[in-house]
């Protein structure tokens, strides 16, 4: 099987994030890649490919639109799909932050929801937590996203 790990990372959450996932790959064609590095050809003969970004404003970054923005018309056609992003969880913070992120969400619905528009069948989507804007990652969430990534493989869309 042949995967494709695809990210933007601000502050190295969500990189560390991606290259938790692509590990659990490593006996399958893994390649991650942060979005600047990304062309058209990256996507020949993928069979998964994961996509995660930063929540900004419950949006993905801008890195990462730019990446969805680019894929060719249809050209996720019979290639299965997961999304992830990384966000302050809704409890941690208080004020207008928590009301931003119970009233936009997170970045990981919009990423798929672009991939399931280019043809994508997308399994699953994702977020893991930070505890403020730049980190660090909430303790534990290594360890999801490989148990994660692990149950992406079983799913069928």
């Amino acid at each position: 099987m042949k995967i494709l790990v695809v990210y933007d990372s601000l502050y190295g959450n969500t990189e560390k994030i991606a290259l938790s996932i692509a590990e659990v790959y490593a006996e399958q064609q893994v390649r991650c890649m942060p979005v600047k590095g990304f062309s058209a050809s990256d996507l020949t003969a993928v069979n998964l490919l994961v996509a995660g970004s930063p929540t900004h404003g419950g949006r993905p970054s801008q890195g990462m639109k730019d990446f969805l923005n680019s894929l060719p018309a249809g050209s996720l056609k019979n290639t299965q799909a997961a999304a992830f992003d990384t966000g302050i969880p809704v409890e941690v913070k208080k004020g207008f932050v928590r009301f931003v992120i119970r009233f936009f969400g997170y970045a990981s619905k919009h990423i798929a929801n672009a991939l399931k528009k280019n043809g994508a069948a997308v399994l699953a989507a994702e977020t893991f937590f930070v505890l403020d804007k730049e980190g660090p990652l909430k303790e534990g969430e290594i360890e999801r996203s490989k148990k994660w990534a692990g149950e992406l493989l079983k799913r069928k869309p």
